[in-house]
């Protein structure tokens, strides 16, 4: 018994070493570091000692890199901004003494804590170097996570944009998210049988409340609203009023525990640093033609006392209509009808049905009834 045990014991030790190395390898093309650096924190190959000071205007800090051979890097930078403040990104390459701008300013002016994702192609990098992060007067970077890249192939609808980035914890990114200059701005879309329509141009204060209006030229069979918010802690709500009428929260999501967002520092459990999705159906009876009016609340169901900004933006109502009902188009012509008499075909006609054949008990009745077997 212990000889048969023996080999799949082996096999399932094979199995497991052979996970675990495939999860090592796999956790070498992500690392997050916190800022304060944790010294003791064991760092990836790739990744030339702890981040330090480095020299220039402002408070710089720079992160020494070698690139894995034929890898993108996408860097996840979480940041509390000030106001009129941001984050400044360079790559300085070994060997150069001027860095090269990779983003201006990450910043949009918030006051919040948030979060920008970055793609460094390989080809820029062009081999060892150092990230160099700029804030303001104080270096306001929380978390940094890096994750190399690399290309694979995959569909999409033409009549959709194509993301360039997928992470490893699902987060799909288009070029917009990962270039590091300003967000664009939403614009209306009518695709089949349903309209988005654009109701913020950018980020909007939400503290405490914010209207949207929306003209609408015939009422929709269904509705919905999403949004994104940025600000708003984990354990608050917001609230629509649709026309006058409370409607309810809208379903805000929790993203991801991989996601960097989550701060989890001493007194910001609650905090996430970055945007999120937010949605809510509409019921369609609450949306008439003409002017609508929806208004948005900030609610602190288990703290009221809380004073934090949150804002808004890319703000869409979707709106669902009926196909269009296709006329018949009578100026084209109607085939010629056949005139006279309809020509008999070729083939022979079929023979004629004949009535089936009486069951017996049928037949004997019949012989009874018309006489028969009488004398």
């Amino acid at each position: 018994m212990k000889a048969r045990l023996f080999r799949p014991m082996m096999t399932a030790a094979l199995a497991v070493f052979l996970s675990l190395a495939g999860a090592r390898a796999e956790e070498e093309q992500v690392f997050t570091a916190d800022l304060p650096f944790d010294a003791g924190q064991p760092l990836p190959a790739w990744m030339h000692g702890p981040p330090v000071s480095a020299p220039g205007q402002g408070a710089r800090v720079a992160f020494r890199l070698s690139p894995p051979a034929g890898k993108d890097l996408l860097v996840h930078l979480v940041f509390d901004e000030t106001e009129g403040g941001g984050l400044r990104v360079e790559w300085l390459r070994d060997g150069q003494s001027t860095p090269e701008l990779l983003a201006e300013n990450l910043g949009e002016s918030l006051g919040v804590p948030n979060q920008r994702p970055l793609l460094i192609s390989a080809s820029r990098m062009g081999g060892n170097g150092s990230l160099l992060l700029q804030g303001g007067s104080n270096l306001n970077v929380n978390r940094v996570k890096f994750e190399w890249v690399s290309e694979r192939t995959m569909l999409s609808s033409a009549t959709r944009y194509v993301p360039v980035v997928v992470t490893a914890s699902r987060l799909t990114l288009a070029e917009a998210d990962v270039d590091g200059g300003p967000r664009p701005a939403l614009r209306d879309e009518w695709r089949d049988r349903v309209v988005r329509a654009a109701l913020t141009e950018g980020a909007e204060l939400l503290t405490p409340s914010l209207e949207l209006l929306a003209e609408l030229q015939q009422a929709p069979q269904k509705a919905r609203l999403e949004a994104s918010l940025a600000g708003v802690y984990l354990d608050q709500e917001v609230w629509l009023v649709i026309n006058g009428q409370e409607l309810g929260p809208l379903a805000v999501e929790v993203p991801t525990l991989e996601d960097p967002g989550h701060l989890a520092q001493p007194g910001r459990e609650l905090t996430f640093a970055g945007w999120r999705r937010a949605s809510i159906h509409i019921p369609a009876e609450l949306v008439m033609p003409g002017e609508n009016s929806l208004l948005l609340e900030l609610r602190s169901p288990t703290d009221s006392d809380y004073r934090n900004r949150t804002f808004v933006r890319d703000a869409v109502l979707e709106l669902s209509y009926p196909p269009a009902v296709r006329e018949p188009d009578l100026s084209l012509p109607l085939p010629d009808l056949p005139t006279g008499d309809i020509p008999v075909s070729g083939e022979e006609p079929l023979p004629p049905v004949e009535p089936p054949l009486p069951e017996p008990t049928e037949a004997l009745s019949d012989f009874w009834n018309q006489g028969g077997g009488s004398l």
